[in-house]
């Protein structure tokens, strides 16, 4: 409310505040649909991540999920009316249009894991992540894998075991948003909350989706199928990966090119009364309005895990939508409400002392090329220089020196992109076999004390993994030591090797030995062979400590 004149606002702005009152995303859908072009850029900030990342997670490919991401977010932008009135939340209303089209490619490649631990190393920085990270930790290693597939688009279940499955889905998506009460018996009760799970996350085939229909036919069905969806959008907070590429002149080319935007002059021009359109606000007298004088300020910013909207003021006044035959003003009149100028009938720009209409223009990057007399002299010397085929010396010794280094920077460049693809085919693999090992029924995942880095592992009959990170190195007498990885088995010291450490100060290795626990130590470089364990203990990792 505002405290000078004690009116509420038509339409309070949402801010920093990420509370289940506020709805940022349906904000830039509204302003979107209006034509404002920094919302829409907004809107392609905030969710263009988490689009592409549940794209590259469902069809394991790059180059398709940015195709995916441009076309989605397209047709959100021309549907921006559509989804801000829709009774979803903004956020979950554009998800699940970017879940449905992933799916609907028919998923491939390789499964994820949401909680290995190179994919949660930068996923804490929202308290929704960190809650839909607990959900899932929360769950046995066989129903997490389960819908960590399900979040990716994969559900090979039928029958009996598809119906079960179901029903691990509803209760995890109830979890991270309540589903409530669909006003139906027990038994179709549960059915309503597994089908509504399964529509949420685009698994449920058309059989489904009819029976689906039927059960949420009243007010309440319909609140928890509601909430399924946003659950289903939570989901996807793991898996956002930023785009390779900057796709805004993709996704934004064409966009608002049909409102005008009149820009406020020094001068205000004659008197003239705009008349209300349909659904526009009341007639104000553009003369009687100040120019501004401040610089504008950014409207909106923000990521996919803080979306923050509005200004220092915390809170703006959306005005009327904007309506064909409309030219949107910068201005606003009493109240905050922007000025819509009624564009005149083509009719009457022919006669005389019919109101001209706002002027447009739209200039080209070339249109002042040859305004000065010395661009028009360098224009007439490459026009000559093309026609008879000669070069000045200075440009062929500048073409040779660009030659060169571009020939160094593409070697260097192909020497850093070789070294990075294996480090991450490293780290793919390792990732892969931490979430194969985790899902084991004899699997114990114990976590280190250590007053150097993060260390955690996973121990089975067989192998053994060992994941550490922000590990710093040592160094004795100006000689750098190493870190020689122990374990025992039947009260025996057993030696696995030294460790690699990386330039990030990360440790990732899977040992083919089983053991009852595992240690770290420093050594003297190359390692310790004598058998026997040093006292300088790194990180100690027992089930029996941590109380696995």
């Amino acid at each position: 409310m505002d405290g000078v004149t004690g009116e509420m606002p038509a339409i309070p702005e949402d801010t920093l505040d990420l509370g289940d009152r506020l709805d940022p995303v349906r904000t830039l859908l509204r302003r979107a649909s209006m034509g404002d072009s920094s919302a829409a850029g907004a809107l392609l900030d905030v969710m263009g991540p988490r689009i592409h990342g549940l794209a590259v997670h469902v069809t394991g490919s790059s180059a398709k999920a940015g195709k995916l991401t441009v076309a989605v977010l397209r047709s959100c932008l021309r549907d921006a009316a559509q989804l801000a009135a829709s009774g979803l939340p903004g956020e979950a209303a554009v998800l699940d249009r970017a879940r449905r089209a992933a799916v609907a490619t028919e998923p491939s490649g390789d499964v994820r894991s949401l909680v290995a631990p190179d994919a949660v190393s930068d996923r804490t920085r929202d308290r929704r992540e960190v809650a839909v990270m607990r959900a899932l930790l929360d769950l046995p290693p066989i129903e997490r894998a389960l819908v960590e597939s399900a979040a990716q688009g994969r559900f090979p279940y039928t029958g009996a075991h598809r119906a079960q499955a179901a029903a691990v889905l509803a209760r995890l998506l109830d979890e991270l948003v309540p589903f409530g009460d669909s006003g139906t018996p027990e038994g179709t009760a549960q059915e309503v909350r597994a089908l509504a799970a399964l529509d949420a996350l685009a698994l449920a085939d058309d059989a489904e989706r009819d029976r689906l229909r039927v059960l949420t036919a009243n007010s309440e069905g319909a609140g928890v199928h509601r909430h399924a969806i946003e659950a289903a959008g939570r989901l996807a907070l793991l898996t956002a990966v930023p785009p390779s590429r900057d796709l805004r002149v993709a996704v934004l080319e064409g966009f608002g090119s049909a409102p005008v935007q009149v820009r406020p002059t020094q001068r205000p021009p004659q008197p003239r009364q705009a008349g209300p359109g349909p659904g526009g606000p009341a007639p104000v007298d553009t003369a009687t309005q100040a120019p501004h004088a401040a610089a504008p300020e950014t409207a909106y910013h923000g990521t996919y895990a803080t979306p923050v909207l509005g200004t220092d003021s915390q809170r703006r006044l959306v005005g009327a939508p904007a309506v064909a035959g409309m030219v949107q003003a910068d201005a606003s009149g009493p109240g905050g409400q922007p000025l819509s100028v009624p564009a005149p009938p083509p009719s009457a720009a022919g006669h005389p002392g019919a109101t001209d209409p706002v002027p447009a223009f739209a200039f080209s990057r070339h249109d002042e090329a040859g305004r000065s007399r010395r661009r028009r002299k360098q224009l007439r010397a490459q026009q000559r220089a093309a026609a008879t085929g000669t070069r000045s010396p200075w440009v062929a010794r500048a073409l040779g020196a660009l030659a060169v280094l571009s020939l160094l920077g593409a070697l260097v460049a192909g020497g850093l992109w070789l070294d990075a693809r294996g480090d991450l085919a490293d780290s793919r693999s390792f990732a892969a076999t931490w979430s194969e090992m985790s899902v084991q029924e004899d699997a114990r995942l114990v976590p280190g004390l250590s007053d150097n880095g993060t260390w955690r592992a996973v121990l089975t009959a067989d192998r053994t993994a060992l994941w550490a990170e922000g590990v710093a190195a040592y160094e004795d007498d100006g000689q750098d030591e190493v870190l020689q990885l122990w374990g025992e088995r039947d009260g025996a010291p057993v030696d696995l090797g030294v460790l690699e450490l990386s330039r990030q100060g990360t440790v990732e290795v899977v040992v083919d030995e089983g053991v009852d626990r595992v240690w770290v130590t420093r050594e003297h470089a190359p390692q310790n062979r004598s058998g026997t364990p040093s006292e300088r203990i790194v990180a100690n990792l027992d089930p029996d400590l941590s109380g696995t």
